[in-house]
Protein backbone atom coordinates (compact mmCIF):
# COMPACT_ATOMS: atom_id res chain seq x y z
CA UNK A 1 0.00 0.00 0.00
CA UNK A 2 2.93 2.41 0.84
CA UNK A 3 4.68 1.74 -2.66
CA UNK A 4 1.32 2.93 -4.18
CA UNK A 5 0.80 5.72 -2.31
CA UNK A 6 4.65 6.64 -3.39
CA UNK A 7 4.38 6.21 -6.85
CA UNK A 8 0.85 8.33 -7.21
CA UNK A 9 2.51 11.13 -5.39
CA UNK A 10 5.67 11.01 -7.11
CA UNK A 11 3.77 11.66 -10.55
CA UNK A 12 1.64 13.99 -9.67
CA UNK A 13 4.60 15.63 -8.41
CA UNK A 14 6.14 15.37 -11.93
CA UNK A 15 2.88 15.25 -14.04
CA UNK A 16 3.77 18.74 -15.54
CA UNK A 17 6.98 17.23 -16.61
CA UNK A 18 5.61 14.18 -18.06
CA UNK A 19 3.09 16.30 -19.98
CA UNK A 20 6.07 18.49 -21.52
CA UNK A 21 8.02 14.94 -22.08
CA UNK A 22 4.71 13.31 -23.95
CA UNK A 23 4.43 17.16 -25.91
CA UNK A 24 7.51 17.45 -27.12
CA UNK A 25 7.51 13.42 -28.28
CA UNK A 26 3.94 14.31 -29.97
CA UNK A 27 5.05 17.37 -31.68
CA UNK A 28 8.73 16.14 -33.03
CA UNK A 29 7.21 12.82 -33.96
CA UNK A 30 4.20 14.11 -35.83
CA UNK A 31 6.84 16.43 -37.67
CA UNK A 32 8.67 14.13 -38.65
CA UNK A 33 6.04 11.42 -39.85
CA UNK A 34 4.81 14.48 -42.01
CA UNK A 35 7.83 14.81 -43.56
CA UNK A 36 8.88 11.00 -44.15
CA UNK A 37 5.53 10.66 -45.48
CA UNK A 38 5.09 13.45 -47.56
CA UNK A 39 2.11 15.08 -46.10
CA UNK A 40 3.65 18.06 -44.62
CA UNK A 41 1.96 20.11 -47.55
CA UNK A 42 -1.93 18.90 -46.77
CA UNK A 43 -4.22 21.07 -45.51
CA UNK A 44 -6.88 21.01 -42.77
CA UNK A 45 -9.65 23.71 -42.57
CA UNK A 46 -7.48 26.41 -44.70
CA UNK A 47 -4.67 25.46 -42.22
CA UNK A 48 -1.37 23.06 -42.84
CA UNK A 49 -2.15 19.94 -41.17
CA UNK A 50 1.44 20.38 -39.21
CA UNK A 51 0.64 23.74 -37.77
CA UNK A 52 -3.12 22.72 -36.64
CA UNK A 53 -1.79 19.30 -35.13
CA UNK A 54 1.05 20.99 -33.08
CA UNK A 55 -1.35 23.66 -31.88
CA UNK A 56 -3.91 20.75 -30.36
CA UNK A 57 -1.36 19.29 -28.58
CA UNK A 58 0.42 22.21 -27.46
CA UNK A 59 -3.04 23.33 -25.87
CA UNK A 60 -4.24 19.81 -25.03
CA UNK A 61 -0.67 20.31 -23.06
CA UNK A 62 -1.04 23.41 -21.56
CA UNK A 63 -4.51 22.70 -20.46
CA UNK A 64 -3.02 19.40 -18.93
CA UNK A 65 -0.31 21.09 -17.14
CA UNK A 66 -2.44 23.86 -16.02
CA UNK A 67 -4.90 21.28 -14.20
CA UNK A 68 -1.53 20.08 -12.54
CA UNK A 69 -0.85 23.26 -11.05
CA UNK A 70 -4.61 24.15 -10.42
CA UNK A 71 -4.87 21.16 -8.14
CA UNK A 72 -1.92 21.86 -6.09
CA UNK A 73 -2.79 25.26 -5.48
CA UNK A 74 -5.86 24.00 -4.32
CA UNK A 75 -4.60 20.95 -2.41
CA UNK A 76 -6.33 18.21 -4.12
CA UNK A 77 -4.67 15.73 -5.59
CA UNK A 78 -2.96 12.41 -4.59
CA UNK A 79 0.01 14.27 -3.07
CA UNK A 80 -2.81 15.59 0.04
CA UNK A 81 -4.29 13.89 2.71
CA UNK A 82 -6.85 15.59 4.32
CA UNK A 83 -6.21 14.28 7.16
CA UNK A 84 -3.01 15.47 7.46
CA UNK A 85 -1.34 18.89 7.63
CA UNK A 86 2.49 17.92 7.72
CA UNK A 87 4.88 20.43 6.32
CA UNK A 88 5.88 17.54 3.94
CA UNK A 89 2.28 18.54 2.06
CA UNK A 90 3.51 21.57 1.71
CA UNK A 91 6.59 21.04 0.24
CA UNK A 92 4.99 18.38 -2.18
CA UNK A 93 2.28 21.27 -3.22
CA UNK A 94 4.95 24.03 -3.67
CA UNK A 95 7.41 21.51 -5.59
CA UNK A 96 4.85 20.57 -7.87
CA UNK A 97 3.67 24.13 -8.26
CA UNK A 98 7.24 24.72 -9.69
CA UNK A 99 7.63 21.84 -11.94
CA UNK A 100 4.27 23.16 -13.38
CA UNK A 101 5.22 25.99 -13.81
CA UNK A 102 8.24 25.29 -15.64
CA UNK A 103 7.12 22.67 -17.68
CA UNK A 104 4.26 25.34 -19.01
CA UNK A 105 6.90 27.49 -20.21
CA UNK A 106 8.83 24.51 -21.77
CA UNK A 107 5.38 23.63 -23.65
CA UNK A 108 5.23 26.97 -25.22
CA UNK A 109 8.95 27.03 -26.10
CA UNK A 110 8.15 23.79 -27.53
CA UNK A 111 5.17 24.42 -29.25
CA UNK A 112 6.44 27.88 -30.71
CA UNK A 113 9.22 27.05 -33.00
CA UNK A 114 7.31 23.74 -34.25
CA UNK A 115 4.18 26.08 -35.56
CA UNK A 116 6.81 29.04 -37.09
CA UNK A 117 9.46 26.81 -38.36
CA UNK A 118 8.04 25.61 -41.84
CA UNK A 119 8.08 21.84 -42.07
CA UNK A 120 10.73 19.47 -43.90
CA UNK A 121 12.36 23.18 -43.83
Amino acid sequence: MGDNDFIRKSLFMTGGLLVWAVQFTLVYVFNSLACARRFAGMELMGIGIVPFVVTGITLAALLATALVFFLALRRRGPAYDSRDDKPVNDFMRYTTMTIAGLSFVAIVWNGIPALLVPPCG
